[in-house]
């Protein structure tokens, strides 16, 4: 008897263990850096679904250094999270059925802070609503640490930043772009501007009349479909490949 009491008391104690085992969380213990390899395994709102678990996921996924939106977030909001972030952002996406120049001006500044890779916006907005609006225009701030950007606006306005250097900027591609504003893309996208430009792609653009390269680095440069444009000038000695099409 006393025997199988000892037994039974030492399976209790075991499986008791076993329970306080099975009801820990190991995974929260689980330093920053490892916690940021799982989540950027995930897509970033299911990451951002984690800061709910507990408070030590609150901010977890704001260390991820690669952001996909295929949601218009909220541009206030996104702005006040970009601010927040210390991290460095090698790659920056954000998708829009829709948009329009002011909330998108919104947050951009923010971006430009944290970009040190990529950034690509994508709107797939006709831009009707925006077009007879002529102060209507996206404000590009400086991205002086980005090294790709891709900007597909729907025939928004663009207005090009009046002043900084791209410094590590090596593609630039703008695709539905209408351009605005006293800043012309020539001055920005010539080597005092944009020293490291590789390659510049240009596509379904309005706006643009004239266009002055002067560039010591590009080496593809490609215009189509650009409505508008009447005066071309290019001094680029590293120019390889040069595409004009469809230009009226």
């Amino acid at each position: 008897m006393e025997h199988n009491s000892s037994g039974a008391a030492k399976r209790s104690n075991l499986s008791s263990g076993d329970d306080d085992v099975a009801g820990e969380d190991r995974i929260s213990a689980l330093p920053d850096d490892i916690l940021v390899l799982i989540l950027i395994r995930l897509c970033t709102s299911e990451a951002a679904q984690t800061s709910v678990l507990s408070r030590r996921w609150r901010c977890v996924w704001a260390l991820l250094p690669a952001l996909w939106f295929h949601f218009a977030p909220e541009p206030h909001r996104f702005r006040d999270f970009l601010t927040a972030g210390e991290v460095p952002l090698n790659d920056l996406s954000v998708e829009y059925d829709d948009a329009d120049p002011e909330s998108l001006s919104v947050w951009l500044p923010a971006a430009a802070r944290r970009v040190s890779g990529e950034l690509a916006l994508l709107t797939d907005g006709d831009g009707e609503e925006v077009a007879v609006r002529e102060e209507g225009a996206v404000k590009l701030p400086c991205f002086e640490k980005a090294t790709n950007i891709t900007l597909w606006l729907g025939h928004l306005g663009l207005a090009m930043p009046p002043a900084g250097v791209f410094a590590r900027l090596i593609s630039l591609y703008l695709k539905g772009v209408r351009f605005h504003g006293p800043c012309e893309l020539g001055d920005v996208v010539s080597s005092p501007r944009c020293p490291c430009l590789d390659r510049l792609t240009i596509s379904d653009t309005r706006g643009l009349d004239n266009l002055t390269v002067d560039s010591k680095s590009l080496v593809l440069m490609k215009l189509t479909r650009l409505v508008g444009l009447r005066r071309l000038v290019v001094v680029a000695p590293a120019l390889m490949w040069l595409t004009v099409a469809y230009t009226m």
